[in-house]
């Protein structure tokens, strides 16, 4: 949203009454104004400004220091305040000189029409309006695009973290896998048994040897029964019996 402009014009003259009719005519637009009766004053004055001026209109011909070299001064000092140069025709150097130096935005010849003035005036504030606003926009969006380069930077920090992590739970969940695969593989169901069974001392050798026999003897029934019920035949005893 745009920010609204409290002006204030400085004016500088070193003619007291031509500083008031100036001033009288920025009442009738309705804008603050100071004024200050030379250059080096008005310096002076706007160093000690709480905010810088919006407009400056200064006269050329004054003793102490001329209006060109005055607006020069007080660029580098308020370098977004409009700057106006009040001047006759016989001044064309100087007006030329500070326009080369960009030291003033526009001049103002004497004698002045005060409805063109306070038109030129309005049109002055309203780019030194528009000045300040894109600033302040400019300012808005270096400050966004900080924050934007710090969040996709932190970002970046935490994915590089959390992939390296995924990684990692990756790389341990292959190697569960591949020994979970090679035990199965490995295995020896029968030896492992008949070691509990030795471990733990239920059967002794000599039982576990008949334990053997007389699995095998049941599994002979078995494929006996089978043979018979298919037509084959088979041996009466167990072979080595």
């Amino acid at each position: 949203m745009a920010e609204k402009f409290d002006h204030t014009v400085l004016i500088v003259d070193d003619e007291e009454s031509i500083g008031r009719a100036l001033g009288r005519l920025m009442k009738s637009i309705d804008v603050k104004y100071v004024y200050m009766d030379s250059g080096p004053a008005a310096l002076e004055w706007i160093k000690k400004a709480e905010k810088p001026f919006s407009l400056i209109l200064s006269d050329q011909r004054m003793p102490q220091m001329d209006g060109s070299v005055f607006l020069e001064k007080a660029k580098e000092l308020t370098p977004f305040s409009i700057r106006f140069l009040i001047t006759g025709y016989a001044d064309v150097d100087a007006v030329t000189d500070a326009v080369n130096k960009g030291s003033i935005h526009r001049y103002i010849n004497k004698p002045w029409d005060n409805k063109v003035l306070a038109e030129t005036v309005k049109a002055g504030l309203e780019q030194h309006a528009l000045i300040m606003e894109n600033n302040r926009l400019f300012a808005l969006a270096k400050e966004q695009n900080t924050k934007l380069y710090t969040l996709n930077t932190d970002l970046k920090k935490s994915a590089a973290v959390h992939q390296k992590a995924i990684i990692q739970k990756d790389k341990q969940i292959r190697e569960l896998n591949a020994l979970l695969e090679k035990g199965f593989e490995n295995r020896n169901y029968i030896n492992e048994m008949e070691a509990l069974l030795k471990e733990t001392r239920m059967l002794e050798e000599e039982k576990l040897n008949s334990l053997y026999v007389a699995i095998i003897a049941e599994l002979y029934e078995q494929f006996q029964d089978i043979a018979t019920r298919n037509g084959f035949e088979m041996p009466e005893n167990i072979p080595g019996d």
